[in-house]
């Protein structure tokens, strides 16, 4: 598998917006910059998977019950289009702004994310860089623009990072999975 790989072009973006939006707006949630979708019993509990991995309670994997005020709706369906991920959360990157640069996961684990665009803009990029960017050296850098419309799998297993240089905030719905590396 490459860095990122097209799985689906028929995604719904404007429906998941105007229903993820509902959410937001309902539970006070529009100035947060992470969201879970699912959660350990489905309580709605909205920040149980937020965060580093490190923080959360529970292994991933268990936070995989849509949250209640979901039901139904074409986040649900979606979510339950990908069974084989899990801690599913809405990811915001405000403009101007970059995450910093790190790797996901397990060791001896290919470290996967689904990504599904619902707002982007021209200058939203996830960024794979070549080699450990260290000072004074120079790593190569890959960009990758994410579509809406569409869902991916992105291989965040090696030092990656996700720019917004647009002046509009960027919103994925992001679910987890591993894989044993063959290494």
């Amino acid at each position: 598998m490459g860095l990122v790989e097209q799985v689906h072009d028929d995604i719904d973006y404007n429906t998941l917006w105007d229903e993820l939006y509902k959410v937001l707006e309902e539970h006070n949630l529009d100035d947060v910059d992470q969201i879970s979708l699912t959660s350990i019993d489905g309580e709605n509990d909205w920040t149980s998977t937020i965060g580093k991995k490190q923080s959360l309670q529970y292994p991933e994997r268990y936070y995989a019950t849509i949250n209640k005020a979901l039901a139904g709706t074409e986040v649900e369906k979606v979510i339950n289009r990908y069974p084989q991920y899990y801690r599913w959360r809405l990811l915001r990157l405000s403009p101007k702004s970059t995450y910093s640069v790190h790797r996901d996961g397990e060791q001896n684990q290919n470290n996967l994310r689904l990504h599904i665009p619902l707002q982007t803009n021209e200058g939203c990029f996830l960024c794979f860089y070549v080699t450990v960017p260290l000072n004074q050296t120079y790593s190569m850098v890959k960009h990758e623009h994410l579509e809406t419309g569409k869902s991916y799998v992105v291989d965040t297993t090696n030092f990656h990072t996700a720019v917004n240089y647009g002046d509009t905030q960027r919103y994925h719905i992001v679910g987890v999975r591993y894989e044993r590396s063959d290494s």
